[in-house]
């Protein structure tokens, strides 16, 4: 099984893995599946900081966020 992450939307109601925080309809979490490891879900705050939700400028200048 290989390791992956993925952006999501909540639908619905989800509890945040890392910080226990509710995650309500729309916010977005981060799905991340590491081998050898269970899946968490993980609010845009701890997929931050710890570095799975990163900003990058795209070539207009713009900031944008992005799951690696």
């Amino acid at each position: 099984m290989a390791s992956w992450i993925a952006g999501l939307i909540v639908t619905g109601e989800l509890v945040c893995d890392g910080c226990g925080k509710p995650m309500r309809h729309p916010e977005r979490y981060g799905y991340i599946c590491e081998e050898g490891k269970e899946p968490v879900r993980l609010c845009e705050q701890c997929s931050r900081a710890r570095g799975y939700l990163v900003s990058r400028g795209d070539e207009r200048g713009r900031e944008m966020d992005s799951f690696l």
